[in-house]
């Protein structure tokens, strides 16, 4: 049975549906891990840059894992225990209000959040300047995700997401 091998790289490009760039910036973006055992990772928030390009390392990835396991280490497998298939979705805006509310509860960056931001403040900045709104996935089949392989060590995958004006 294969797992989730994290990649080196992941890079996710927002298009429109002639296939050209949308060049929207702070477009923010979550991958779930789907466990085999106990509870998924939802791994978030990773944003566009002014190109609508979003560039997620492999650190970055792991970073994510570990404030999972900072914030229940007995609710967690390891995130290489996942399946293979992944799950790339824009958050919505309720997604984005309830991270901004469970920041109420968790009120301090965890382990692993310390390595991508300098404050919690950093943290909730990215989530209220989100351009989430301006957009709706427009992909085959009306699904609002890409669900991918992630399976090969030493990969960098590139994927394109495509949007529409809301």
């Amino acid at each position: 049975m294969a797992s989730l091998i994290l990649p080196d790289q992941v890079t996710i490009q927002l298009i429109d549906s002639d296939n050209c760039p949308v060049r929207i910036p702070n477009v923010l973006f979550r991958i779930t891990a789907f466990a085999r055992r106990k509870n998924d990772f939802q791994l978030q928030p990773f944003a566009t840059d002014s190109e609508g390009l979003v560039s997620i390392t492999k650190k970055e990835l792991e970073a994510e894992a570990t404030a999972h396991y900072d914030s229940g280490v007995m609710d967690y497998g390891h995130i290489s225990a996942c399946s293979p298939i992944v799950e790339i979705r824009m958050l919505t805006n309720e997604d984005i209000k309830r991270a901004v509310e469970a920041r109420k509860i968790w009120a301090n960056l965890l382990a692993g959040e310390r390595d991508r931001w300098k404050s919690l403040e950093e943290l909730l900045t990215l989530y209220s300047n989100a351009n989430n709104d301006r957009l709706r996935p427009s992909l085959p089949h009306e699904s609002s995700s890409l669900c991918v392989s992630w399976n090969m060590p030493g990969i960098t995958y590139s994927h394109r997401f495509v949007v529409a004006p809301s």
